[in-house]
């Protein structure tokens, strides 16, 4: 490993636990923030702009609103199920996925259309993983009733997708966070390619607890260039999300 390397890897590592003691010290014990997918960016989001309160089910992986509806309707039983897990590869990197948890409409992403994902964990081989995932489930689903629950969820754009469905389905996933008087808000956004003079945020819809939002921006939220790929250079745009939507959430509590 060269010098840059290493003193890169070292940034990295102390802008991360710098991320997570920011998210402790602001913790905000009236709501749970937390990722609900599509993917990892949603995760990285949250605890960038300190509003994290831990890792769910689904902050580290590949998957979409169907997937965790059919993990809801049946309390995750078959999550951690080994026979129900096998190896995949996506170029040179493995990853494993669920063939339980692999029915879905087709109006997502490839890459999130071939069953539940654990993108960066392997309950194949390793307990510890097993474990964590366990953690997070726990700590998840205990919580209903209990917490005030904000999910971050980022549906990556794709040619056939339908968000009119995917927003009904959201109003389905809400209901199980939803109850014993707490209340469930999701904030739903995606991004739409435009020139560098039309780059903004719009609140396209909030109603019930949902707020739908269009991140109009110059680059694909994809590629080598990390910047890019963590929508980091797009923050200004997601932090105003953020705080529009929280501001909202917290005068209808």
């Amino acid at each position: 490993m060269s010098i840059t390397e290493l003193i890169n890897k070292t940034q990295s590592k102390i802008s991360y636990f710098h991320s997570v003691l920011l998210c402790k010290f602001k913790k905000n014990n009236d709501f749970t923030w937390l990722s609900l997918g599509e993917n990892c960016l949603s995760d990285d989001i949250l605890q960038r702009h300190h509003r994290k309160s831990y890792s769910s089910v689904f902050s580290s992986g590949r998957s979409n609103i169907d997937y965790i509806l059919d993990m809801e309707n049946d309390n995750y039983e078959n999550l951690l199920n080994k026979e129900h897990l096998y190896t995949a590869t996506i170029g040179n990197e493995h990853v494993v996925r669920s063939n339980y948890y692999d029915k879905s409409s087709v109006h997502y992403h490839e890459l999130h259309m071939n069953g539940f994902e654990f993108t960066h964990h392997n309950p194949l081989d390793k307990p510890e993983h097993v474990d964590a995932f366990k953690r997070r489930l726990t700590r998840m689903t205990s919580q209903k009733g209990k917490s005030n629950f904000i999910f971050l969820y980022h549906h990556r754009h794709c040619d056939n997708q339908n968000l009119l469905l995917l927003k009904e389905k959201l109003k389905i996933f809400q209901k199980f966070y939803s109850t014993g008087g707490k209340k469930c808000f999701i904030i739903f956004f995606y991004q739409s390619l435009v020139n560098e003079n039309l780059r903004g945020l719009k609140l396209i819809e909030s109603t019930e607890g949902i707020y739908e939002f269009k991140i109009d921006t110059q680059h694909e939220w994809a590629g080598e260039n990390q910047d890019v790929f963590w929508a980091r250079v797009d923050d200004d745009l997601i932090g105003k999300m953020l705080n529009t939507s929280y501001n909202h959430i917290k005068s209808m509590i």
